[in-house]
């Protein structure tokens, strides 16, 4: 009966002719388990799914990464005899399905190209007339670049009745570019096939930030880790992995819509159809106005192994970071001293030199002198940098944070205005991030808007910042998942937040606690040298992130 329900209710919500979309739209996803090389036996299996899925009444379907073969393919010579070309029997078969019940289809496959002999890790995207509408190549691929080609190119978004419809495969959804990439051209769905965990929060982080729904088809069960060769060809030539593979471990498929609020997900080893229905209506906004015109270090190469050494980043050190909230606002900054003889109480007794300690949004109501010339005698009095937050600058309306930072005896000041805005604040934002070296690391100061902004913590990590001090004033729930989001940019988060929990949240891969959250102060032990292994996606065109977009939501 249920399933009689949800084929009636898209049927009503289908598309008329008359609208730009349709208001909603049926869409399931795959979860699969793909036995290694066998490809007609996983073919057979996925056009029963797929059929399933039509009949049931998804209008978008989406099968899992390397769905026809299995993933654990190390060499072209393993890749020969699994690949097809696209068009070919996996999307002709696929095809017919989509033509008899008018669906769409994404399926991801090992793809031939007989024009230069490339194999390449794709998703095959079917239109409704059984015909292959385009194909996504992945761009990000470790041991798969043994036999994987190197893709380029924009991200594809491909109008549908149901919206503009975008894809990316597995890891491209952790780097941040591709689904902003994606958000930046207009896409409202983001079909992602994968063969990896993936928590539930972090999609819904990524479909907020970027007013998009997502639809993850993942897998599930173990496969082999591959064998070391010492005698080869450039065929034969394999970089088997570390470890055998294990798709079981956090495996989740899930529909989430660009509220971030989840639609459905499944984490079972078992063959499944996860079904769901995505709202459409109006493009929304971003969360916070874009600003293109701090972007342009995305597209410089900084991150090279070479530049990247001749940064100039402090030594990598040891040292306690610390977020510290009073409870309320204050007037006088000696409010200050009870959390200051804590937090170094509870460096001490983890017997570490304390760093830094950051106070939250405002706590202070104006960076009048008076109170600039107390927060430097507390600081060179406990010999720690304090980053402390104003409702207001000298000069207008503006929150701003500061930086008083402490050297041989010396407070110096540094000045930061928040540069991003919500779409409903008109005051004047700052013209530039603010970047300092400390001895803890290269810190970078912001307010909690300007994390809102993927692009933020992406600038942050071209400029190679191990630490962002961010003073906050937020209640939503979710924040912490922003936060913990933004650390595995490979930068360390420390947030005060004057309207919720404390939390210091570590980058790159700490062994643990990598992260301490809780209301009043939170303190963690950092190494710097955690973060100093920056990633960023390889073969990536950000240039349509330096320029104001088009969209609705821009």
């Amino acid at each position: 009966m249920r399933r009689i329900v949800f084929a009636i209710f898209v049927a009503l919500t289908a598309f008329d002719a008359n609208l730009a979309y349709a208001s909603s739209v049926g869409v399931a996803a795959i979860h699969f388990r793909p036995e290694l090389g066998n490809v007609a036996g996983n073919r057979t299996r996925l056009l029963a799914l797929n059929e399933h899925a039509a009949k049931m009444g998804a209008k978008i379907i989406v099968n899992t990464e390397m769905a026809t073969s299995g993933y654990a393919i190390f060499s072209r010579a393993d890749m020969s005899r699994v690949a097809e070309e696209i068009p070919g029997p996996t999307t002709n078969a696929l095809g017919d399905i989509a033509k008899r019940y008018g669906v769409y289809i994404a399926v991801g496959m090992p793809e031939f190209d007989p024009l230069t002999e490339q194999f390449f890790n794709s998703a095959a995207f079917i239109g409704p007339d059984g015909k292959v509408i385009g194909t996504c190549r992945k761009r990000n691929n470790l041991i798969e670049a043994s036999y994987n080609a190197v893709a380029t190119g924009p991200v594809p978004v491909y109008e549908t009745p149901y919206g503009r419809v975008a894809i990316v495969i597995c890891a491209d959804l952790f780097y941040p570019h591709l689904a902003r990439l994606a958000a930046v051209a207009g896409a409202d769905i983001l079909l992602a096939p994968a063969n990896t965990g993936v928590e539930m929060a972090f999609l819904q982080q990524r479909a907020k930030e970027n007013d998009i729904s997502i639809i993850v088809a993942n897998r599930y069960g173990t496969e082999i880790k591959g064998n070391e060769v010492d005698v080869f060809t450039e065929d034969s030539f394999s970089i088997p992995s570390p470890f055998a593979y294990d798709f079981s471990h956090g495996s989740r498929s899930a529909i989430v819509e660009k509220n971030g609020v989840p639609v459905g997900g499944w984490t079972d080893a078992a063959d499944h159809i996860l079904l769901g229905n995505l709202s459409i209506g109006a493009q929304g906004t971003f969360p916070v106005v874009r600003r293109p015109d701090l972007y342009s270090v995305l597209n410089q190469d900084t991150l090279e192994e070479y530049t990247f050494r001749q940064l100039g980043l402090p030594k990598p050190t040891i040292a306690a970071l610390v977020a510290a909230d009073p409870g309320k606002s204050i007037a006088e900054p000696d409010k200050l001293v009870p959390l200051l003889d804590s937090a170094v109480a509870a460096a001490k007794n983890e017997h570490l030199s304390l760093g830094l300690v950051v106070f939250p949004l405002g706590i202070l109501p104006n960076a009048d002198q008076r109170s600039l010339d107390a927060l430097s005698v507390l600081a060179k009095s406990y010999s720690v940098d304090l980053v402390v937050s104003f409702g207001n600058d000298p000069l207008g309306n503006r929150p701003m944070s500061i930086l008083f930072a402490v050297d041989a005896g010396k407070v110096s000041l540094h000045r930061y205005v928040r540069t991003h805005r919500l779409p409903n604040e008109r005051f004047q934002v700052g013209e530039h991030f603010l970047v300092v070296d400390r001895p803890y690391g290269r810190l970078s100061i912001l307010q909690g808007p300007d994390l809102l902004a993927p692009e933020t913590s992406m600038v942050m990590e071209k400029l190679g910042v191990d630490t962002i001090a961010v003073a906050a004033d937020t209640s939503d729930p979710s924040s912490d998942t922003l936060w913990r989001t933004r650390a595995a940019d490979y930068v360390n988060i420390v947030v005060a937040n004057r309207s919720g929990d404390e939390g210091v949240f570590l980058g790159g891969y700490p062994p643990a606690p990598s992260e301490i959250v809780g209301e009043g102060m939170a303190l963690i032990r950092s190494d710097s040298a955690l973060v100093r292994s920056k990633k960023e996606p390889r073969h990536v065109d950000v240039s349509p992130l330096l320029v104001q977009c088009t969209s609705a939501r821009c």
